[in-house]
Protein backbone atom coordinates (compact mmCIF):
# COMPACT_ATOMS: atom_id res chain seq x y z
CA UNK A 1 0.00 0.00 0.00
CA UNK A 2 1.30 3.31 -1.31
CA UNK A 3 2.20 5.49 1.79
CA UNK A 4 0.86 9.34 1.57
CA UNK A 5 2.99 12.04 3.29
CA UNK A 6 1.01 14.83 3.87
CA UNK A 7 3.89 17.19 2.71
CA UNK A 8 3.87 15.89 -0.87
CA UNK A 9 3.02 19.07 -2.67
CA UNK A 10 5.58 19.38 -4.46
CA UNK A 11 4.38 20.23 -8.42
CA UNK A 12 1.27 21.22 -7.07
CA UNK A 13 0.66 24.89 -7.80
CA UNK A 14 -2.19 26.76 -5.27
CA UNK A 15 -3.97 29.48 -5.31
CA UNK A 16 -5.18 31.26 -2.03
CA UNK A 17 -7.53 33.54 -2.35
CA UNK A 18 -7.21 36.81 0.45
CA UNK A 19 -3.88 35.16 1.20
CA UNK A 20 -1.82 38.57 2.63
CA UNK A 21 -2.57 37.79 6.38
CA UNK A 22 -4.58 36.28 9.11
CA UNK A 23 -6.27 32.52 7.75
CA UNK A 24 -5.39 33.22 4.74
CA UNK A 25 -1.37 33.56 4.96
CA UNK A 26 -1.42 30.50 7.70
CA UNK A 27 -2.81 28.64 4.93
CA UNK A 28 -0.18 29.76 2.02
CA UNK A 29 2.79 29.14 4.53
CA UNK A 30 1.80 26.01 5.14
CA UNK A 31 1.03 24.43 1.47
CA UNK A 32 4.52 26.20 0.77
CA UNK A 33 6.22 24.09 3.41
CA UNK A 34 4.55 21.41 2.07
CA UNK A 35 5.95 22.12 -1.18
CA UNK A 36 3.49 23.80 -3.27
CA UNK A 37 3.99 26.44 -5.78
CA UNK A 38 2.12 29.38 -4.61
CA UNK A 39 -0.26 32.40 -5.91
CA UNK A 40 -1.28 34.78 -3.47
CA UNK A 41 -4.49 36.69 -3.98
CA UNK A 42 -5.14 40.07 -2.75
CA UNK A 43 -7.67 42.54 -3.90
CA UNK A 44 -4.89 45.49 -4.58
CA UNK A 45 -0.91 45.53 -4.29
CA UNK A 46 0.30 46.79 -1.32
CA UNK A 47 3.22 46.46 1.68
CA UNK A 48 1.01 43.95 3.21
CA UNK A 49 1.50 41.73 0.02
CA UNK A 50 4.97 42.51 -0.69
CA UNK A 51 5.73 41.39 3.13
CA UNK A 52 3.33 38.33 2.61
CA UNK A 53 5.11 37.00 0.15
CA UNK A 54 8.93 38.17 1.26
CA UNK A 55 8.08 36.20 4.34
CA UNK A 56 6.90 32.78 2.75
CA UNK A 57 10.33 33.15 0.25
CA UNK A 58 12.15 32.51 3.23
CA UNK A 59 10.37 29.03 3.48
CA UNK A 60 10.59 27.43 0.05
CA UNK A 61 12.74 27.27 -3.03
CA UNK A 62 9.04 26.73 -5.18
CA UNK A 63 7.56 29.62 -7.07
CA UNK A 64 5.90 32.56 -5.42
CA UNK A 65 3.53 34.77 -7.76
CA UNK A 66 0.61 37.19 -7.33
CA UNK A 67 -2.59 38.48 -8.96
CA UNK A 68 -4.37 41.46 -7.48
CA UNK A 69 -8.16 41.12 -8.72
CA UNK A 70 -11.26 42.60 -7.62
CA UNK A 71 -13.23 38.90 -7.53
CA UNK A 72 -16.68 40.23 -7.67
CA UNK A 73 -16.01 41.05 -11.30
CA UNK A 74 -16.43 37.81 -13.01
CA UNK A 75 -13.84 38.01 -15.53
CA UNK A 76 -11.35 38.71 -13.25
CA UNK A 77 -12.50 35.17 -11.66
CA UNK A 78 -11.98 33.41 -15.57
CA UNK A 79 -9.13 35.40 -15.82
CA UNK A 80 -7.12 34.22 -13.17
CA UNK A 81 -7.55 30.61 -14.41
CA UNK A 82 -7.45 31.43 -18.21
CA UNK A 83 -3.80 32.97 -17.71
CA UNK A 84 -1.98 30.22 -15.79
CA UNK A 85 -3.58 27.92 -18.46
CA UNK A 86 -1.68 29.99 -20.95
CA UNK A 87 0.87 29.89 -18.96
CA UNK A 88 1.01 26.34 -18.86
CA UNK A 89 0.89 26.72 -14.98
CA UNK A 90 -2.50 25.38 -14.06
CA UNK A 91 -3.88 25.49 -10.65
CA UNK A 92 -3.97 22.36 -8.66
CA UNK A 93 -5.25 23.56 -5.21
CA UNK A 94 -7.92 26.51 -4.86
CA UNK A 95 -8.92 27.81 -1.34
CA UNK A 96 -11.38 29.68 -1.31
CA UNK A 97 -10.49 32.33 2.10
CA UNK A 98 -11.64 35.85 0.90
CA UNK A 99 -14.11 37.10 3.42
CA UNK A 100 -15.62 39.98 4.85
CA UNK A 101 -17.60 39.82 8.57
CA UNK A 102 -18.91 43.24 9.20
CA UNK A 103 -21.74 42.73 12.45
CA UNK A 104 -25.04 44.56 11.69
CA UNK A 105 -28.36 44.07 13.41
CA UNK A 106 -31.27 42.40 11.21
CA UNK A 107 -33.63 45.43 12.06
CA UNK A 108 -30.56 47.86 10.51
CA UNK A 109 -29.82 46.30 7.65
CA UNK A 110 -29.85 47.56 4.44
CA UNK A 111 -30.42 45.87 0.97
CA UNK A 112 -27.32 47.02 -0.49
CA UNK A 113 -24.96 45.42 2.61
CA UNK A 114 -27.29 42.18 2.44
CA UNK A 115 -25.87 42.07 -1.08
CA UNK A 116 -22.17 42.90 -0.70
CA UNK A 117 -21.98 39.81 1.97
CA UNK A 118 -23.23 37.54 -0.28
CA UNK A 119 -21.24 38.46 -3.46
CA UNK A 120 -18.42 38.19 -1.36
CA UNK A 121 -18.83 35.23 0.35
CA UNK A 122 -20.97 33.15 -1.59
CA UNK A 123 -21.20 34.27 -4.97
CA UNK A 124 -17.01 35.15 -5.75
CA UNK A 125 -16.35 31.11 -3.94
CA UNK A 126 -19.00 29.81 -6.78
CA UNK A 127 -17.81 31.63 -9.80
CA UNK A 128 -13.94 30.42 -8.83
CA UNK A 129 -15.31 27.42 -8.31
CA UNK A 130 -16.71 27.28 -11.79
CA UNK A 131 -13.94 28.46 -13.52
CA UNK A 132 -11.39 25.89 -11.66
CA UNK A 133 -13.16 23.20 -13.06
CA UNK A 134 -13.58 24.64 -16.91
CA UNK A 135 -9.88 25.20 -16.86
CA UNK A 136 -8.87 22.00 -15.29
CA UNK A 137 -7.06 19.35 -17.01
CA UNK A 138 -6.63 16.82 -14.59
CA UNK A 139 -8.79 17.49 -11.39
CA UNK A 140 -7.40 18.64 -8.31
CA UNK A 141 -8.93 19.96 -5.04
CA UNK A 142 -11.11 23.10 -3.52
CA UNK A 143 -11.55 24.17 -0.25
CA UNK A 144 -14.27 26.54 0.69
CA UNK A 145 -13.36 28.52 4.25
CA UNK A 146 -16.43 28.60 6.00
CA UNK A 147 -17.31 29.06 9.69
CA UNK A 148 -18.81 27.89 12.64
CA UNK A 149 -21.24 30.35 12.00
CA UNK A 150 -22.76 28.60 9.10
CA UNK A 151 -23.71 25.99 11.61
CA UNK A 152 -24.49 28.29 14.77
CA UNK A 153 -25.30 31.85 14.29
CA UNK A 154 -24.17 34.50 16.29
CA UNK A 155 -25.86 38.08 17.19
CA UNK A 156 -26.07 40.44 14.70
CA UNK A 157 -24.42 37.84 11.77
CA UNK A 158 -27.98 36.94 10.13
CA UNK A 159 -26.19 38.00 6.98
CA UNK A 160 -22.96 36.31 7.26
CA UNK A 161 -24.05 33.19 8.83
CA UNK A 162 -26.49 32.75 5.75
CA UNK A 163 -23.49 33.45 3.41
CA UNK A 164 -21.18 30.39 5.09
CA UNK A 165 -24.41 28.18 5.33
CA UNK A 166 -24.79 28.65 1.80
CA UNK A 167 -21.16 27.98 1.54
CA UNK A 168 -21.08 25.05 3.40
CA UNK A 169 -24.16 23.43 0.80
CA UNK A 170 -22.21 24.69 -2.24
CA UNK A 171 -18.90 22.49 -1.14
CA UNK A 172 -21.74 19.43 -0.93
CA UNK A 173 -23.44 20.39 -4.37
CA UNK A 174 -20.44 20.74 -5.67
CA UNK A 175 -18.45 17.95 -4.65
CA UNK A 176 -21.72 16.44 -6.36
CA UNK A 177 -21.08 17.73 -9.76
CA UNK A 178 -17.32 17.44 -9.94
CA UNK A 179 -16.62 14.10 -8.62
CA UNK A 180 -16.50 12.74 -12.34
CA UNK A 181 -13.62 15.40 -13.29
CA UNK A 182 -11.47 14.23 -10.27
CA UNK A 183 -11.63 17.30 -8.50
CA UNK A 184 -12.40 17.33 -4.91
CA UNK A 185 -14.62 19.62 -2.86
CA UNK A 186 -14.22 20.00 1.00
CA UNK A 187 -15.03 23.31 3.54
CA UNK A 188 -13.31 23.78 7.14
CA UNK A 189 -15.47 25.56 9.58
CA UNK A 190 -12.89 27.39 12.02
CA UNK A 191 -13.94 28.60 15.39
CA UNK A 192 -12.83 31.59 17.06
CA UNK A 193 -9.34 32.33 15.46
CA UNK A 194 -6.99 34.49 17.54
CA UNK A 195 -5.39 37.25 15.51
CA UNK A 196 -3.63 40.13 16.11
CA UNK A 197 -5.69 42.60 18.53
CA UNK A 198 -8.72 40.20 19.29
CA UNK A 199 -8.21 39.96 23.11
CA UNK A 200 -8.31 43.69 23.41
CA UNK A 201 -11.11 44.23 20.78
CA UNK A 202 -13.63 41.76 21.99
CA UNK A 203 -12.59 40.71 25.97
CA UNK A 204 -16.28 39.71 26.41
CA UNK A 205 -16.23 37.32 23.45
CA UNK A 206 -12.59 36.55 23.70
CA UNK A 207 -13.99 35.48 27.80
CA UNK A 208 -16.79 33.83 27.05
CA UNK A 209 -15.44 31.10 24.48
CA UNK A 210 -12.57 30.42 27.04
CA UNK A 211 -14.78 30.08 29.17
CA UNK A 212 -17.06 27.22 27.05
CA UNK A 213 -14.47 26.03 24.79
CA UNK A 214 -13.79 22.16 25.95
CA UNK A 215 -9.86 22.54 24.76
CA UNK A 216 -9.43 25.98 26.45
CA UNK A 217 -7.73 28.13 24.27
CA UNK A 218 -8.36 30.00 20.86
CA UNK A 219 -7.96 28.95 17.65
CA UNK A 220 -4.63 29.91 15.37
CA UNK A 221 -4.30 30.42 12.18
CA UNK A 222 -1.89 26.98 12.14
CA UNK A 223 -4.82 24.73 13.26
CA UNK A 224 -6.57 26.17 10.30
CA UNK A 225 -3.65 25.39 7.86
CA UNK A 226 -2.78 22.03 9.36
CA UNK A 227 -6.71 20.77 8.28
CA UNK A 228 -6.64 22.24 5.52
CA UNK A 229 -3.22 20.49 3.98
CA UNK A 230 -4.22 17.37 5.13
CA UNK A 231 -7.55 18.24 2.81
CA UNK A 232 -5.69 19.37 0.10
CA UNK A 233 -3.44 16.35 -0.23
CA UNK A 234 -3.63 13.03 -1.90
CA UNK A 235 -3.83 11.81 1.69
CA UNK A 236 -7.65 13.05 1.90
CA UNK A 237 -7.89 11.55 -1.66
CA UNK A 238 -11.24 9.64 -1.03
CA UNK A 239 -13.08 12.69 0.39
CA UNK A 240 -15.01 15.15 -0.96
CA UNK A 241 -17.90 16.78 0.10
CA UNK A 242 -16.77 16.95 3.18
CA UNK A 243 -16.89 19.83 6.04
CA UNK A 244 -14.69 19.91 8.94
CA UNK A 245 -15.23 21.77 11.81
CA UNK A 246 -12.11 23.19 13.93
CA UNK A 247 -13.12 24.68 16.81
CA UNK A 248 -11.51 23.52 20.18
CA UNK A 249 -14.91 21.41 20.30
CA UNK A 250 -17.37 24.03 20.69
CA UNK A 251 -19.72 22.50 18.55
CA UNK A 252 -19.82 20.10 21.13
CA UNK A 253 -21.08 23.09 23.58
CA UNK A 254 -24.57 21.78 24.79
CA UNK A 255 -26.72 25.22 24.39
CA UNK A 256 -29.35 23.85 27.25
Amino acid sequence: MEVVYLNELTGKRALVTGSKSGIGFAIAKRLAEAGAELVLHARSNSSDVAEAKTRLAKITTADISTVFANLLDQGSCRSIFEGFNKNHKPIDILVNNAAIQPICPLADMEPSEISQMLETNLQVPIMMTRYFSEYSEKGGSILNICSIEGLTPALNHSHYAASKAGLIHFTKASALELGSKNIRVNSICPGLTDRQNLKSDWPEGVKNWLDKVPLRRLGTGDDIANAALFLVSDAASFITGANLIVDGGMECVPGW
